[in-house]
């Protein structure tokens, strides 16, 4: 399909009036939606992050809870306050009883230890086991809580698993936050025992991972201290945080929010990446830009329909006025249908059909015309050949040379029967070239030994078709103007090579003489080709029958061509179609 086609001007017209709304409102759409949706993820981020730090807060004021529980079982109280008392055995049973009831109680602890400040003894629950009474110290978190005056409860970070007592190996290792929680007296606020309970690290994880909409962003449970409880994802955590603050960094948008428990501020923070707060700003527009794809394929479709309907009509025209110039005049326009290009159909072959006519009719006229014009070239041909025939016959009659004479009367009575029959216009190159010898043989008798003939003409082009009185007034030409009657053989030189090239027949005739100018060799070659008018003055007018024959018998397949070879002399170059008898018309 040629890229100035009609079709395709008519598709590229329709992509351009979809592809570029499609592009333009796909740009526009995603502009103006990104900060929108921006916007609204954000506020929905910071609606779900306000929720998941209040579920934080909970959980830790109802972890905070547990050991409050140790305050209604008065034995165990009295046992923190006074010491084992007699029993030893019968108070470490009671302190494991309270210990286990409260391990198992809820199932997100990983170990409690309860450390009674009296005498320093230490009971840990771990794996459902309570272990017997040892001695242990505060640790230094622990020491720290019976200092803090603010607050009964301090949250450690989160660190590894270490047992507060031997229970064997640890069975897997893992991260816990500890809730440390100092049992005081209630008439002296006295200290009596510090409580810790460990709490997995994912126990926190989960509840960030609850918050968590896609795997790119980072949440993190932290304290006032940066310390940090839970963490999730890969992003680090800000140097400096502030309460109910937002933050971008240009890749990252950051959420924070904060609460306070026990006079302790703890932070909960998001951080989402702008990538996928405009995430739907970019599915938007690109539903757009399917759509409009879609649109454009099923629009070039249309498209390509319609030009097909638009430029089959055309291409039956061009189809059929191609075959017109080729000769056929048989042209049919019924598949153009009824539509304005069947109406143009239609009167195109009504106008061919007339024009046809008035072909036939010119052509019979040209036909008659050329008839005549061949008779007249010929008969202007014969004139100039009887006189110099006639004139050398009559010269050896003087002479007394009969014999010679009786030769060239018979080759002139050859050469006349040859002319005698205008209305044969197209003859064998055999015959030509026979005719040609009949004359150069006249020649030879009448100037022997004064010039040199070579005629090379291969067999197998001899049954080719040519026009009649092609070949002899080329040397008729050569006699005329280029033989010097008083030179030697070697300076009057008659060269005729006839060769077939591709479809063509090339005739080079070279022959020697003077030398001619550019100058007249141009206005030799404009005198030939004049048109129909008679040439004026004696040279040229045998050329120009030639190449008249050829204009009649080929019109533009013919060319006609003078030249002055470099050695010297006149060269006449024929190309026309090479036709054999079968083929010829």
């Amino acid at each position: 399909m040629s890229v100035r086609s009609i079709r395709t001007k008519l598709t590229g017209m329709i992509a351009l009036t979809i592809i570029v709304p499609v592009i333009l409102a796909t740009v526009i759409s995603f502009w103006y939606v990104k900060d929108r949706e921006r916007e609204r993820g954000l506020e929905l981020t910071d609606w779900s992050l306000e929720r998941g730090t209040l579920q934080i807060e909970r959980y830790i004021s109802d972890l905070s809870r547990l050991p409050t529980s140790l305050y209604a079982n008065r034995d165990v109280l009295d046992i923190l306050e006074y010491g084992p008392g007699l029993s030893l055995e019968q108070t470490e049973l009671e302190v494991r009883r309270a210990l286990l009831g409260m391990y198992l109680s809820r199932e997100d602890v990983a170990q409690i230890q309860l450390l009674m400040l009296e005498d320093m003894d230490s009971f840990a629950a771990y794996k459902m086991k309570v272990s017997p009474r040892s001695k242990k110290q505060p640790s230094a978190i622990q020491q720290q809580l019976l200092k803090y005056e603010e607050s009964r409860v301090l949250l450690e970070a989160s660190h590894p698993l270490v047992p507060y007592h031997d229970f064997g190996p640890i069975v897997s290792a893992e991260e816990v936050v500890t809730l440390h929680f100092r049992l005081d007296k209630i008439e002296t606020d006295k200290p009596l025992a510090i409580l810790s309970i460990d709490i997995p690290e994912d126990v926190f994880v989960g509840q960030l991972a609850s918050l968590q909409n896609n795997p790119e962003e980072s949440l993190w449970f932290i304290g006032g201290n940066n310390q940090v409880f839970a963490k999730l994802g890969d992003e680090d955590i800000p140097d400096t945080v502030a309460a109910k603050s937002m933050s971008v960094d240009g890749k990252h948008h950051r959420i924070i929010k904060s609460f306070e428990f026990e006079n302790q501020t703890f932070y909960v923070g998001k951080s989402i990446p702008d990538r996928l707060l405009i995430e739907p700003a970019s599915r938007t527009s690109f539903i757009i830009f399917v759509v409009g794809m879609v649109s454009l394929v099923l629009a070039l479709i249309g498209a390509t329909y319609a030009s097909m309907r638009l430029t089959t009509p055309i291409k039956t025209l061009t189809s059929n006025i191609w075959r017109i110039e080729q000769g056929d005049m048989t042209v049919s326009f019924d598949s153009l249908g009824n539509d304005e290009f069947g109406v143009l159909g239609r009167q195109f072959k009504r106008m061919i059909e007339r024009i046809d006519d008035l072909i036939q009719r010119e052509y019979r006229l040209a036909l008659e015309n050329r008839t005549n014009e061949l008779r007249a070239l010929q008969a202007q041909t014969n004139p100039h050949f009887l006189f110099n025939a006639l004139q050398s016959i009559g010269t050896l009659a003087l002479k007394g040379d009969g014999k010679t004479v009786y030769r060239l009367i018979t080759q002139l009575s050859s050469m006349m029967r040859y002319t005698m029959h205008p209305d044969e216009s197209m003859v064998t190159l055999k015959r030509e070239v026979e005719h040609l010898n009949s004359y150069v043989r006249l020649q030879q008798v009448r100037f022997p030994d004064q010039f040199d003939v070579e005629v090379d003409v291969p067999d197998a082009l001899l049954d080719l078709i040519v026009p009649k009185m092609i070949l002899q007034p080329l040397a008729e030409n050569f006699f005329k103007h280029g033989f010097e009657r008083d030179g030697a053989t070697a300076a009057n030189r008659f060269c005729l090579n006839i060769r077939q090239t591709g479809a063509d027949l090339i005739i080079r005739c070279e022959n020697s003489g003077r030398a001619i100018s550019d100058f007249e060799l141009n206005a030799l070659q404009q005198r030939i080709e004049r048109s129909t008018g008679p040439i004026h003055g004696a040279e040229g007018t045998g050329l120009k029958n030639i190449r008249d024959r050829l204009m009649l018998n080929y019109n533009r397949e013919a060319e006609f061509m003078l030249a002055t070879p470099e050695t010297g002399g006149f060269r006449i170059v024929m190309r026309f179609p090479a036709v054999k008898e079968a083929g010829a018309s």
